[in-house]
């Protein structure tokens, strides 16, 4: 006689989430008051250059204006290549809608005042993603040397070549170049980060960036301003300069203004250091002279502030239809 089990197993019932904890609450707040703050920083540069601008676009046609946007899109998105190669190769590599959103929107925070703001978003928000805060910011740093070195290095061999006149403005700066190629050797960049690391009480980098790493993002970083040299030349063209002349000038001179802005520490993305490049570097190019190149460097700049909006707030609606993401674990003080 077969007895009948009646008893049958019940599927196992997930326990519901545990509530966030007083920690997680603040860090959340804390976050979004950050968020407002990059946003309305940004808002802030654009108003402050409303008139400028209005009274740029009637010296370019709209025309112009349109075919200078596919460039700066491009250009973010050839960053975000250098930023999350440089992640992989500190042994942390993310998917690309994760990179998307703490990229674009930590980007924001280099409007606020102190430079250091979008580094310190993109390690709060890679905590998210159980990255340490040692290799994100890291990370950050990194990005801003190869930014700085290749932009310094490319910007000036070009203008070297293609305008001279134009090279010697900027003559003193390329003594850098050297020095700025020997820190971003793999063994010295290891030590250096390593050393700041120890000082602040840190664990040391759990991965030391390689050759093939730092290869990767300097090529990605030279993508970014070819492209960038391509958003600003329309504007070039359309306030009166040579197609033709005006090309390389664009990128090897929007290269070392942008580069020499990334080195104005606490000016918001470098307003002002990189104008005024700017303006050493078109002027020759452009018959309203110093003015018109003025024109062309406040328009574009508002540009690139309007691209970075757009795509922080791209990443936002992304993030609200996307799963939610657990919280992070708790790193140990050393991390």
């Amino acid at each position: 006689m077969t007895v009948r089990d009646d008893t049958t197993e019940s599927p196992a019932v997930p326990a519901p989430p545990a509530p966030p904890t007083r920690r997680a609450r603040a860090r959340r707040w804390i976050r979004a008051g950050v968020l407002v703050v990059m946003v309305v920083s940004a808002v802030t540069v654009l108003a402050a250059n409303r008139e400028a601008v209005l009274d740029a676009l009637t010296e370019i046609s709209p025309g112009y204006v349109a075919a200078a946007l596919p460039g700066a899109i491009a250009a973010m998105l050839a960053a975000l290549i250098v930023w999350r190669s440089l992640l992989a190769d500190l042994g942390s590599p993310i998917a690309w809608r994760d990179a998307a959103r703490v990229f674009y929107l930590s980007q924001l925070g280099k409007y606020v005042p102190g430079t250091v703001w979008s580094m310190v978003a993109q390690v709060e928000l890679s905590r998210d993603l159980r990255i340490p805060r040692r290799t994100s910011l890291a990370v950050g740093v990194l990005a801003i040397a190869v930014s700085v070195t290749v932009g310094l290095t490319v910007g000036s061999a070009i203008l070297l070549v293609a305008a001279p006149g134009v090279a010697e403005h900027f003559r003193y700066f390329l003594f850098a170049v050297p020095l700025l190629l020997t820190v971003l050797h793999p063994a010295v960049l290891t030590r250096l980060l390593n050393l700041a690391y120890r000082l602040l009480r840190r664990q040391p980098l759990p991965k030391a960036p390689s050759w093939g790493g730092m290869l990767r993002a300097a090529g990605a970083q030279l993508l970014v301003w070819m492209c960038l040299g391509l958003h600003i030349w329309p504007f070039l063209v359309g306030i009166g300069a040579d197609p033709l002349e005006s090309l390389p000038v664009a990128i090897g001179g929007y290269a070392l203004a942008y580069s020499l802005g990334q080195l104005a520490v606490g000016l918001p993305a470098g307003a002002g250091v990189r104008e005024a490049a700017l303006v050493l570097a078109f002027a020759p190019l452009l018959p309203g002279g110093a003015a018109a190149a003025l024109v062309v460097a406040l328009i574009s700049r508002v540009t690139l502030i309007v691209v970075d909006v757009l795509m922080a707030g791209l990443q936002r609606l992304i993030a609200r239809r996307a799963p939610a993401t657990p919280p992070p674990a708790e790193e140990p003080e050393a991390a």
